[in-house]
């Protein structure tokens, strides 16, 4: 089985100073199950790596997915549409999250590592009462 990472998880793993770094980074060193990053967040992730760590760190990270440190996960256009309804229905969502819940249900994914409890926590998604969240 496999989770799908957040920005907020993989931003805790790049930067030691974050107050969830410890936890991302137990949770990725467990390797009990893959983690796939949706390619959804990588704007985001890099945006935060760049703005907070700088330009080695944010290159250091697309590096580290090119040698295949994490997996890929590119998503597919009808994630796009699922998301589109999710936030008709939740506004207060934004595409990332609402893109991520997407894939977790096409690929059929419950485990989503992630900080954000409010927005992950609060849908329902198709396949399950909730997600699990991570760590």
């Amino acid at each position: 089985m496999a989770i799908l990472a957040d920005t907020g998880f993989l931003f805790a793993l790049l930067d030691r100073d974050d107050s969830h770094h410890q936890q991302a980074a137990e949770l990725l060193k467990s390797g009990r199950e893959s983690v796939l990053v949706p390619a959804v967040v990588l704007p985001e992730t890099c945006y935060l790596a760049h703005k907070y760590l700088g330009a080695a760190a944010e290159a250091s990270f697309l590096s580290g997915l090119l040698r295949g440190e994490l997996a890929l996960e590119w998503g597919e256009t009808e994630d796009l549409r699922r998301a589109v309804e999710i936030l008709r229905s939740r506004p207060d969502f934004g595409m990332v999250d609402a893109t991520v819940m997407a894939a977790a249900e096409r690929l059929r994914i419950r485990r989503i590592a992630t900080f954000d409890r409010r927005h992950f926590g609060s849908f329902t998604p198709a396949c399950w009462p909730s997600f699990e969240l991570l760590p």
